[in-house]
């Protein structure tokens, strides 16, 4: 079995590690941890961390191992007009909905920056982890237990990401990313921008690429592809006139669009990132 996924994996460039069910009780150990230690924003872990689960008794009773897969994933460029593989192999698979980043770093298969993102050798950060729970026999060496988190070697004497944040979310004291200022977040996020958000700050329409740009060790690595979506100017003016209704005439067309490239659960700021994007881009 083990030499079957792993042929499919290569094949497509992927990669991938597993361990024990252990690993979900050392994150969430870690977590508990740092939020009793201020080092998480408990607004932040209430509302991106608290609901995510530790154990596989609900989701997959015999499960045996955690899985995850890094995807590489390109940018994609959007353009606004303005005036699963199956197996056939004898085991079950169920997503897992954990925090995939400190798994995937337990299972060594991926090490933090400065920046506290995730990096994959030959990927860089630009990839996508997908988390499986399976009660398929994937072995694992003799007294394997968790790895500890570690920080790239190269980033000792490097400042580049902290020096191109826009938000500040990259402190010099600690490892820990302040989340709670990380531009990405709140791109994601529904809501009024916080008081401190500037436009100037915002420059993709969902999330932020500043720190993983700068860092020397995703040079070359990104790949930016069209996603093979144009609105239109009347949807683009709906888009932008929009006042949270999203019920113009407009606006089966653009759910339709979003749909297709998988973006949909976006809608919700399509309107509001998009407003604060047009000032800090205009000439």
């Amino acid at each position: 079995m083990i030499e079957a996924f792993e042929q499919w994996a290569a094949e497509r460039d992927y990669r991938a590690g597993w361990g024990s069910l252990a690993v979900l009780d050392d994150v969430r150990m870690d977590i508990e941890r740092r939020l009793a230690a201020g080092e998480i924003d408990p607004e932040f872990h209430r509302d991106q961390l608290a609901s995510l689960q530790y154990s596989a008794s609900r989701e997959l009773p015999h499960a045996k191992r955690v899985l995850l897969i890094a995807v590489p994933r390109p940018g994609h460029t959007v353009r606004f007009t303005l005036d699963a593989h199956v197996f056939h192999q004898r085991f079950q698979l169920r997503i897992l909905s954990a925090p995939l980043k400190a798994l995937a770093s337990r299972l060594g298969l991926v090490v933090y920056g400065r920046n506290n993102i995730a990096y994959v050798p030959g990927l860089g950060s630009y990839f996508q982890l997908v988390g499986f729970l399976t009660d398929g026999e994937l072995d694992l060496p003799a007294g394997w237990r968790p790895q500890s988190a570690r920080q790239m070697p190269e980033c000792e004497n490097c400042e580049s990401c902290r020096s191109a944040c826009p938000s500040g979310a990259i402190g010099e004291q600690r490892f820990l990313l302040h989340a709670e200022r990380c531009l990405t977040l709140f791109t994601e996020t529904p809501g009024q921008w916080p008081g401190w958000f500037s436009p100037s700050m915002h420059h993709c329409l969902i999330g932020c690429l500043a720190c993983q740009q700068a860092c020397p060790e995703n040079a070359g690595l990104l790949r930016i592809e069209p996603a093979g979506m144009c609105f239109s100017a009347q949807e683009t003016e709906a888009i932008l006139s929009d006042d949270g209704q999203r019920c113009g005439a407009a606006w089966p067309g653009i759910k339709q669009k979003l749909e297709t490239v998988r973006m949909n659960h976006f809608e919700p700021v399509l309107s509001r990132n998009l407003r604060a994007l047009l000032p800090a881009t205009a000439p």
